[in-house]
């Protein structure tokens, strides 16, 4: 391995930056059906044979239940997900009230919605939050005041929030702004999902062991071998497929042995998710100055005129969820 000033001559290379991909880690997932209900600031559950069971209902008491997720770090963004279910009769005038579904993020409100009978889609953006919802089929009578009012109806919506840049906790308030009790108006939330997208955290660490012809430790003289292995990890989410691309520098005081194939090692449990390396993935270039220019074809085993070497293995490199993943690449080059 390279430790020492003499030795560190022979180390260059960089590593390609993957596209980014994320992890998804579900920090939450309830429908509701199991009780009791726990962890919300308002535990309470209602049934309804076309609804099934969800936590409400909230109408002008009580209106609002809270509930807070550990983030993982590294997060890019996170995911909410819910059904909003919505009965009876709300209103959007000075005469029967404005009613309102509102939602706060963080201490936040993010939006403040009011429901017609038959309401059709609708997406916003409020700071580092971006909200939509669709309705899941046209308004109905089919929950609670069947009889008493049969002109009430009521609708199903799926609302997804997606959270950029997320701090360590995120707190969410799911609340009902209503100016009448249940047997009028009231609302119910169900399927909650909340999803963590965890970015991809990929180190390359580069060595050098100088060899003799017998694969003995040896001197950095000409004619010995420099065999250089890149490890390559990853401990945040996955990268995406065909993303990473490994270019390496050669120093001047070696030349590379095409004669000997580019070696690839995956010790990760379970498997990194990448494949290598075919003569396919890996080329060649000549530019001596610049950025190198790849599709150069050596002449011989051992060319000086190759400048750099481009490993490119197929293959989505996993997240780190279970066990972080570990690659290595190595190649043989001969001291001048």
């Amino acid at each position: 391995m390279c430790r020492d000033r003499a030795l560190a001559l022979f180390m260059a290379g960089t590593l390609g930056v993957p596209a980014v991909a994320h992890a998804q880690t579900v920090l939450y997932e309830d429908d509701f059906e199991t009780t009791p209900v726990t962890g919300w600031t308002v535990n309470n559950t209602a049934f309804d044979a076309d609804y099934s069971r969800f936590l409400g209902r909230f109408d002008d008491s009580p209106t609002q239940t809270s509930r807070s997720f550990a983030v993982p770090a590294g997060t890019d963004r996170v995911e909410i997900e819910f059904d909003f279910y919505r009965f009876d009769s709300w209103d959007n005038t000075a005469t029967w009230g404005f009613d309102r579904l509102q939602v706060d993020i963080d201490g936040t409100q993010r939006f403040s919605l009011p429901f017609e009978s038959d309401q059709p889609a609708r997406s916003g953006v409020s700071g580092n939050v971006d909200w939509s919802h669709v309705p899941l089929g046209p308004a109905v009578n089919n929950a609670f005041n069947l009889t008493d009012q049969p002109w009430y109806r009521d609708q199903k919506h799926r609302f997804v929030l997606t959270v950029d840049g997320p701090g360590p906790t995120l707190d969410l308030t799911l609340r009902t702004f209503l100016n009448q009790g249940g047997n009028d108006e009231s609302g119910g939330f169900d399927n909650v999902k909340v999803t963590a997208f965890v970015n991809p955290v990929i180190t390359a660490d580069k060595t050098v062991a100088i060899e003799d012809g017998a694969s003995n430790p040896a001197y950095a003289t000409p004619g010995n071998r420099a065999v250089y292995t890149i490890a390559v990890s990853n401990t945040g989410g996955a990268a995406n497929a065909d993303s990473i691309v490994l270019v390496d520098a050669l120093p001047g005081e070696v030349t590379l042995d095409t004669s000997v194939p580019v070696s690839f090692t995956d010790t990760s449990v379970p498997p990194s998710g990448l494949s290598c390396c075919t003569a396919a993935q890996v080329d060649y270039s000549d530019t001596t100055s610049g950025a190198p220019v790849f599709g150069y074809t050596p002449i011989g085993p051992l060319d000086p005129a190759v400048t750099h070497i481009r490993i490119t293995p197929s293959g989505a490199l996993r997240d780190s969820v279970t066990d972080p993943t570990s690659v290595a690449f190595s190649f043989e080059t001969r001291i001048r």
